[in-house]
């Protein structure tokens, strides 16, 4: 689970010559930015000087009505770009700076600006390789709270969220907002010291050692919707298809986790119906507070204390969970699928582990947005469908929670399941919207469903019925008269 808010705008130059303060400004917002198809990395990790020199070629389409003449690629902004090739191997002219995202005054990167060669016409596709080095640096004063991403002996890590490697974009969060990345693929290959593993989401090619250094290789199973390169002194617990990977002191813990994994997708599968295939799943250990993530081709990254205590085991049903979500269509998404997630990590627990503390968990649900989402709130005034638009996404897990938990009351269990299969096995394929979802849930749940769903999901009459219950029986059954 990652949780981020954002803040506003302030431009930096970099220390090398004159450069345009906005390398964006020529782009036209409602331009469609080239589409990442593929991704291939190749760095070269110093984890002693804090350093990384990497090469990235990304293979593009353009999806839009006319030619792309010029690229903006964004970076870390403690990373330099050093050169841009195109598929031809000519140098390519690049304009860089260090500035802010228009929008988020705190949120500094590298932005860069290619001219391209030779456009890249309407529906066309093309490559470029970026070499670039630098140093990583975290992103926590932005409300970033997990990218707290940097180059060291005891855990690395390389990811888009602390743009540790080029991603095509301006930055604006308006824009990150318009052109969502689909999935693409990726291969790997990262060199780090003899002693430390580096590990993705993907299937793990033959590793090669030279002079003390290990070169780790890795390419998708298919399409991922990111990539995450984790770096430490791993070891390695596997059972069948799945593989986890945790930090030498939690070799118990990790077995834990493999029949946690276990017994958790057996029951997923019996709510939401099967995958389209079984896992061949990669579970990545990181530390705490760094973000933990989830999903079939990109693999899951797990905080350590999901490792250490059986009790910390719900953060790693949430993310077991959301590898039964289909690809999220709309844009900006509002995240019911974390309400969801949050839901079934207690559900879980109770149904697997015992835990008895899911009713007093849900309580605390129901005071928090008592306290934060006031009638004169915008978590109070704004329905849950529109918070991605409103930047309200960390109050999903949240609000969806306990909404997903007054359908299950109000359905049944079993009904509520029946509901999400169907929804799951109808669009797993396609992609699913939140209109697919509600439909149906009504289609199963019927009228019960209907009024919850006004209320919680397309309205805020949920406000003024949490104030006025004084516990969540009594939230329940004012749904029933």
């Amino acid at each position: 689970m990652r949780t981020w808010s954002w803040c506003g705008v302030i431009v930096l130059a970099l220390a090398a010559g004159a450069v345009p303060p906005r390398l964006h400004a020529q782009q036209n917002p409602d331009k469609p930015l080239p589409q990442l198809q593929s991704l291939v990395l190749t760095a070269d990790v110093d984890v002693d000087a804090g350093t990384l020199a990497g090469v990235t070629t990304l293979v593009l389409r353009n999806t839009g009505a006319s030619a792309v003449r010029a690229l903006p690629l964004l970076l870390n902004r403690l990373l330099r770009v050093d050169s841009v090739l195109d598929a031809e191997g000519n140098a390519l002219p690049v304009q860089q700076a260090v500035v802010a995202f228009e929008d988020v005054d705190t949120w500094q990167v590298t932005a860069a600006r290619v001219q391209l060669r030779v456009p890249i016409a309407a529906g066309d596709s093309t490559a470029v390789v970026v070499h670039y080095h630098g140093h990583l640096v975290g992103y926590t004063e932005v409300g970033m709270l997990y990218v707290r991403d940097r180059i060291d002996r005891e855990f690395t890590i390389l990811r888009e969220d602390a743009f540790a490697f080029p991603k095509v974009g301006v930055p604006s969060v308006a824009s990150m907002r318009a052109n969502p990345q689909p999935p693409f693929a990726f291969s790997t290959a990262i060199t780090v010291p003899e002693g430390l593993m580096a590990v993705t989401g993907g299937r793990q090619l033959p590793a090669e050692t030279h002079d003390g250094r290990v070169t780790w290789r890795s390419e998708s199973r298919g399409p991922a919707p990111y990539l995450i390169v984790s770096i430490a002194p791993y070891r390695v617990a596997q059972r069948g298809e799945i593989r986890v990977y945790h930090f030498p002191e939690d070799s118990v813990g990790a077995q834990i986790v493999l029949g946690a994994i276990g017994a958790a997708a057996d029951r997923l599968a019996e709510i939401f119906g099967p995958l389209r295939a079984a896992p061949s799943l990669v579970v990545m250990e990181i530390p705490e507070g760094w973000g933990s993530q989830a999903s079939l081709a990109g693999g899951i990254i797990q905080e350590a204390p999901a490792f250490r205590s059986r009790d910390q085991l719900q953060a790693l049903y949430h993310e077991l969970s959301h590898l039964w979500n289909a690809r999220d269509l709309d844009a900006p998404s509002p995240r019911w699928n974390e309400g969801l997630a949050s839901y079934l990590q207690g559900r879980l627990a109770r149904e697997l582990d015992g835990w008895t503390g899911e009713r007093a968990a849900l309580e605390r649900v129901r005071t928090r947005l008592i306290e934060s989402c006031t009638a004169d709130t915008p978590c109070g005034t704004i329905p849950m469908r529109d918070y991605g638009r409103a930047s309200l996404t960390d109050r999903s897990y949240l609000v969806a929670r306990l909404m997903f938990w007054l359908l299950a009351e109000s359905m049944g269990e079993e009904r509520l399941d029946t509901a999400l299969r169907e929804h799951f096995q109808r669009v797993r394929e396609t992609g699913t919207r939140t209109d697919d979802l509600r439909a149906a849930l009504i289609r199963v749940g019927g009228e019960p469903a209907r009024r919850i769903l006004d209320d919680w999901l397309d309205g805020t009459g949920w406000v003024a019925r949490l104030s006025a219950a004084p516990d969540l029986a009594a939230l329940r059954e004012g749904y029933r008269r």
